[in-house]
């Protein structure tokens, strides 16, 4: 049995020609209050530890109909917050470390084709509905046991 995890966001997420006419300052205060949402969202949901495989579906519903590009593309801040933040050390002596995926939560360990498939959807919905849905499902390999 996989384990799940769906969450409702209060507003459809920005898409990319929102994202890239922000300021930089204000696409990360956006993001910042996407990734505190989720968390109040999720309390209590998030599992232990993140998943090692995951299949994470992505329903913005919206009156417009945006093109797949932008779709995709404008859930990048929201993927980051359901990845798990790791620490990059310093390329140069005496450099500072970095943090990759800061904002992450831990629900699954990267978004990179080994850890994540990903689909995004578009859901056709009056201007008073409009809002994000997003499920995580665990992908268990078979003859494992999810935890």
């Amino acid at each position: 049995m996989s384990a799940a995890i769906t969450f409702t966001l209060s507003a459809p997420f920005p898409l990319l020609n929102q994202l890239l006419r922000m300021h930089h300052t204000a696409r990360k205060r956006a993001k910042r209050r996407l990734m505190h949402e989720i968390a109040d969202l999720t309390r209590g949901a998030r599992p232990a530890q993140p998943f090692q495989q995951a299949h994470v579906l992505i329903e913005r519903h919206s009156a417009g109909r945006p093109d797949t590009d932008g779709l995709y593309a404008g859930a990048k801040d929201l993927i980051d917050c359901l990845t798990t933040p790791a620490l990059l050390r310093a390329r140069r002596p005496g450099g500072r470390d970095g943090v990759r995926n800061a904002m992450g939560l831990g629900f699954v360990v990267d978004d990179g084709p080994q850890h994540m498939v990903l689909e995004v959807r578009h859901v056709p919905a009056p201007r008073d509905r409009q809002r994000t849905v997003v499920t995580i499902e665990e992908i268990v390999a078979a003859g494992q046991v999810a935890a």
